[in-house]
């Protein structure tokens, strides 16, 4: 009885809101029993990127319901957030019905649904055992050595899967694109997702070392079908560089060098404005802009490229740095505002974070290259002060210079919470005067880094 008052308030609210015709009303309702998630949402894809078209509550026997009227038939998603996981793709013609029950690993359709939905439906039969992997990683232990023989395995019947299986011509077009992107989206995620083993060059299958980037970028379908559709391209070039062997002190430098692999225009501009977002500096921002602006060209990109370049500009920390004090290796006590009147460039650590061992190389050089510039390179440990030994014992072991502090138990207070660092390793700016130039600067391994510290010294 709950559902069918729902389901009849849901009606009479889309025919008070101008719905004139309800053979066009497109209805939706479920049951969501993973989890118990607090709303459903409907999405489409709108430029690359997933847009809210309505939520639902979830009532007291798991079921939420839609009211929507698409003006022509289209892929929507469905799920508990953006997020890969908990989201499935469905199509929506004007007065379709759509009725799902979403059970502990998939989903299964209830009811009369429409032909598309019902073919969407045994992709996802078909998939799923991949999907279940690769999307849903935190659920079992999968590694390449079960992944890559199943999925090259999915790949052989693939080849006689049924095509033109509606009498909707449009849709199956589209479901072709749609099977094509999917497939890739499971295949990138698989490998960018945490697993306790990596596959190395040969253990790939020849999938993953034939991706095809001018293939898979003809024309901006990738943005149509596939809500991770630039991001998936971003990866699958790295891939190629590193199945390739190329060595890349700036992945994301690396991609953008190989640009040209993509075939379409457009999307060479989203990956740039994405790329784009990654810059911390006006500096960087402005030097990354000239070397790539030119491929920024529908009028969406430049509003982008536009409001970052603004934020940048008007997000000029200029606060006073605020000071901390810690002891060397040799227990004298060393402040930040000893070095006032020289450039500090600041390292937040531990010797247990592994991206920050990784930065060490590229911190290493970069000192040597400054050594004698007015700049001081200032490493605070954050390790537990039970550590202090190894944490001393690390600096030998590795040789680090710069000025090497350990914060211990007090870096929480001391500079963790002032500086509002989320996560290690953090990197921080101070300028001459005292005052915080970034808060967040560029990691050593960027080539964003040398840019801003050339402009301030």
């Amino acid at each position: 009885m709950n559902r069918l008052v729902t389901l009849l308030t849901l009606l009479a609210f889309a025919a008070c809101n101008n719905v004139q015709n309800s053979g066009d009303l497109t209805t939706i309702s479920g049951k969501w029993t993973r989890g118990v998630p607090e709303k459903i949402y409907l999405y489409k894809l709108v430029n690359g990127s997933l847009t809210e078209i309505a939520s639902s509550s979830i009532d007291e026997d798991s079921a939420f319901y839609f009211a929507n009227k698409p003006s022509k038939g289209d892929f929507y998603y469905i799920g508990t957030g953006k997020l890969a996981a908990n989201r499935y793709a469905f199509y929506l013609k004007p007065g379709d019905r759509l009725d799902f029950t979403v059970t502990e690993d998939s989903y299964t359709l209830n009811g009369n649904n429409s032909p598309e939905n019902r073919e969407l439906a045994k992709w996802h039969d078909f998939i799923q055992p991949l999907e279940w992997k690769a999307i849903y990683f935190n659920k079992g232990n999968s590694t390449y050595v079960d992944f890559f023989p199943l999925f090259e395995e999915k790949l052989k019947e693939l080849e006689n899967y049924p095509k033109n299986a509606t009498d909707n011509n449009d849709f199956n077009y589209a479901f072709e694109e749609y099977k094509k992107f999917n497939i890739l989206d499971i295949a990138i995620h698989f490998v960018y997702t945490p697993r306790t083993a990596h596959p190395e060059g040969d253990d790939f299958p020849a999938y993953y070392r034939n991706m095809n980037i001018a293939d898979l970028t003809q024309t901006t379908a990738i943005m149509k079908y596939s809500p991770s559709g630039i991001e998936n391209i971003e990866k699958a070039i790295f891939n190629n560089l590193r199945l390739a062997k190329q060595k890349m002190t700036d992945p994301l430098d690396a991609i953008m060098k190989n640009i040209s692999q993509i075939a379409n225009d457009t999307l060479k501009g989203e990956l740039a404005v994405k790329f784009a977002a990654n810059k911390k500096t006006l500096p960087g921002f402005l030097d990354y802009k000239k070397q790539y602006g030119k491929y920024v060209i529908t009028e969406s990109q430049k509003k982008k490229v536009r409001e970052l370049e603004l934020a940048l500009n008007d997000a000029k920390d200029g606060a006073p740095a605020i000071d901390f004090k810690f002891p060397d290796k040799n227990g004298k006590q060393v402040a930040l505002s000893d070095f006032k009147g020289k450039l500090v460039y600041i390292d937040i650590w531990a010797t247990w974070c592994g991206p920050c061992k990784q930065e060490l190389p590229h911190l290493k050089k970069l000192e040597a290259e400054y050594h004698d510039k007015n700049i001081v390179f200032l490493s605070v440990s954050t390790d537990a002060s039970k550590d202090y030994q190894k944490w001393k014992d690390y600096l030998v072991k590795e040789d680090l210079k710069g000025v090497q502090l350990f914060a211990g138990d007090d870096a929480r207070d001391g500079i963790i919470k002032p500086y509002k660092v989320a996560g290690i390793p953090r990197f921080v700016l101070v300028g001459k005067d005292g005052a915080i130039i970034s808060s967040d600067a560029p990691r050593p391994s960027s080539s964003e880094i040398r840019t801003l510290l050339d402009c301030r010294l």
